[in-house]
């Protein structure tokens, strides 16, 4: 499978499917596009206009001319400086969603890159050279630290990620894959830089873990229900029927209903000859609002990568209509970032609701740990109580962490470090619901009802799979892996 970049603007899946490794290709219509957008600058270079990071320097020093004479160094020293960022290397799918996600940017046409430095950054994906990228250093005002490393790549600077693991000079990496660097053309410095581009690519990952959480939480409330139906009358399906739904209307709400009744669908939990208690505790009750906030946040964060992936976010911008480049604040990613802000609140909500049902689950299974029946260490649910209480510290905003970097730049999003604590958020949450799948499936194992009464259609196969590893006596950490695996 190759993703073609064209005409059309590429999609959040675009972008993670590169991010594994797929291929990438320029079409004829996004090398046209590259051609006219470059035009404009080569009309600014002979025109002499004064145009930021063109012919005049950045930051404080934007109405500083740059002489022509000065062009080739001050795209070598505009990469250079830039290349502040610390911390761990992002792993590798991640950095190629870096690439992807920039390159995807150049084909908009705002960047006024040549054809040659988009066909450079594609020929980084196709030959599975993958730069060494810190992950800290951005604030969401254009991942500046971070793609200075890409640029720096390209270019025959800086370090790739080798076959093993091991740091390469990108020179010796380019010339293995006979491959040269590019000198940067006047502007190109720049235009490489002017991107939120980590947390567009990045996003694109932590969007479908999230997705596939929102559905694995579903999954998760359906095996506690079951488990709380197989032992007495709580369980009342109530809450997940079309009427409660309907009486509010919210998409994912309704969303959450439906794939907890179809996973439980022809157990013992929907029967209707089952006595039920009138209301269960609010944990059960509300899991479709709680569920369906999550969804939904889901959705804002793919709305909003979906934009960003269509808009020409540089400044200044290349407006090939009118053959101008305007200045402008594209790059404040403010409404991505409180996608993943959203995002980290809502989990944070699912993953508290999930921790309180592991703790009645937890209690029911007593008897059974007292007797040596159970599976699941019963101090998971400490684990879970300890990632809750982190996950709401991680939904405190980041964003509005704002601070003046220097007299002109005294606004940024954050959108950066929004997203890394979303990522975090991610894995937590999926830990938390795995440990409560754990507790119900060990519930239904030792629930004198769970013989004779039917599991339900999605819950039955998922509880086999989960006891077969429960079983194995796999250490905790293992074990949670694993089942937040089954979960999705």
């Amino acid at each position: 499978m190759t993703i073609r970049f064209g005409a059309g603007a590429p999609t959040p899946a675009d972008i993670a499917a590169i991010a594994d490794g797929e291929r990438v290709e320029l079409t004829a219509e996004a090398l046209e596009a590259l051609a006219a957008s470059r035009t404009v600058v080569e009309r600014a270079i002979a025109s002499g206009e004064p145009v930021y990071g063109l012919n005049r320097r950045l930051g404080a020093g934007r109405d500083d001319a740059v002489d022509p004479e000065e062009f080739d160094a001050f795209q070598r020293r505009t990469i250079a400086n830039h290349r502040g960022g610390i911390g761990d290397p992002l792993p590798v799918a991640e950095a190629r969603a870096v690439v992807a996600a920039r390159l995807a940017g150049f084909t908009r046409g705002g960047a006024g890159v040549r054809p040659e430095l988009a066909e450079a950054y594609a020929a980084l994906l196709n030959a599975g050279i993958t730069p060494v990228i810190p992950s800290r250093g951005s604030v969401g005002a254009a991942d500046l630290t971070v793609l200075a490393e890409v640029a720096a790549v390209v270019t025959g600077e800086g370090l790739v990620i080798g076959p093993d693991g091991e740091e390469l000079p990108a020179a010796e990496a380019l010339a293995t894959a006979g491959l040269s660097p590019l000198a940067l053309a006047p502007h190109e410095a720049l235009a490489a830089l002017s991107s939120n581009a980590y947390s567009i690519g990045v996003g694109a990952l932590a969007l479908r873990d999230a997705a596939a959480l929102a559905e694995a939480a579903d999954r998760a409330v359906a095996l506690s229900l079951e488990a709380v139906a197989a032992t007495g009358p709580a369980g009342n399906p109530s809450p997940y029927g079309e009427v409660v739904t309907e009486a509010r209307g919210g998409a994912g709400q309704r969303a959450s209903a439906a794939a907890i009744r179809a996973a439980l669908a022809g157990g013992r939990v929907l029967a209707s000859s089952r006595e039920t208690t009138v209301q269960d505790p609010l944990a059960f009750r509300t899991a479709p609002q709680l569920h369906g906030a999550l969804r939904e946040a889901v959705d804002r964060l793919r709305a909003e990568l979906e934009l960003e992936l269509a808009a020409r976010s540089e400044n200044p911008v290349v407006d090939v209509p009118s053959g101008a480049m305007v200045s402008g604040g594209n790059f404040q990613a403010l409404p991505l970032a409180l996608a993943f802000e959203a995002l980290r609140l809502a989990l944070a909500h699912v993953a508290s609701a999930a921790e309180r049902r592991t703790a009645a689950l937890s209690l029911a299974l007593a008897p059974a740990r007292a007797a040596g029946r159970t599976t699941v260490p019963g101090l998971l649910l400490y684990t879970a109580a300890s990632d809750t209480a982190e996950l709401k510290q991680l939904a405190v905003p980041v964003t509005l962490g704002s601070t003046t970097l220097s007299g002109v730049e005294d606004h940024a999003s954050f959108a950066a470090p929004a997203l890394r604590l979303a990522q975090r958020s991610l894995a937590l949450t999926r830990d938390v619901l795995a440990i409560e799948a754990l507790h119900a499936v060990d519930l239904l194992g030792t629930a004198d009802a769970g013989a004779a009464s039917p599991t339900g259609a999605g819950t039955g196969p998922l509880a086999a799979a989960i006891r077969v590893s429960a079983n194995t006596r796999t250490p905790a950490a293992r074990l949670v892996s694993e089942v937040g695996r089954l979960l999705g």
